[in-house]
């Protein structure tokens, strides 16, 4: 079965679209400080196209990352400072002989598993509902919790990620625009579930 000219056409856009919003991000990221905005910006930019909204990838880009910049920034230093705290505590529970060890590990463990969570449905929600800080921690801790099955998936696709490095490192051209987009698009169906409580009620 051939591919017509038309579609060839539109992969190639697509796969271009793709390679360029995940040059922007990995360029973006060389300071290593602008990490976690650049991470929003490539959000913004898949959340356009989740939602069919027509956009050039440079212009949609630089606006999300300066409109989600301080938000992400701050956001980025707080994780960053929590992830590790479990890190360090986490370290230092396991040297020691106390029989309460298993319980602290235990506590921590599951602390580490809500923050992940958490963290998964963070950029996702930062990008599609105009909070404050506190509410998008709030909501990207109750989304992950309340739709776990949807909070699962984006886990899976991170797992595939890594995997698809690990087995062919050149796929780090598009992996990360690619999986920010199915991201969005699995925590997209959470946002759309939320929306139809709300008229229902």
């Amino acid at each position: 079965m051939k591919l017509d000219r038309s579609n060839f056409y539109i992969v190639l856009e697509l796969i271009s679209n793709f390679f360029l919003l995940n040059l922007l991000w990995l360029i973006m990221c060389l300071p290593v400080v602008t990490i976690f905005p650049s991470t929003a910006a490539m959000f913004g930019v898949v959340r356009e196209w989740v939602l069919k909204k027509d956009s050039s990838v440079f212009t949609s880009y630089f606006r999300c990352f300066k409109e989600n910049f301080k938000q992400s920034f701050l956001l980025g230093i707080l994780l960053s400072i929590v992830l590790g705290l479990l890190y360090a505590n986490f370290t230092l529970i396991s040297h020691l002989t106390a029989n309460g060890k298993m319980l602290l590990i235990s506590v921590l463990f599951l602390t580490g598993i809500l923050a992940t969570f958490s963290t998964l449905f963070l950029f996702p929600v930062m990008v599609h509902y105009q909070l404050n800080w506190i509410g998008i921690l709030k909501n990207s801790f109750l989304l992950s919790i309340i739709y776990l099955p949807f909070t699962l998936l984006v886990l899976g696709i991170f797992i595939l990620m890594i995997a698809a490095f690990l087995w062919q490192p050149v796929t780090f051209l598009l992996l990360f625009s690619v999986g920010a987009y199915f991201i969005f698009f699995i925590c997209n169906k959470a946002f759309l579930k939320i929306e139809q409580v709300k008229i229902t009620q």
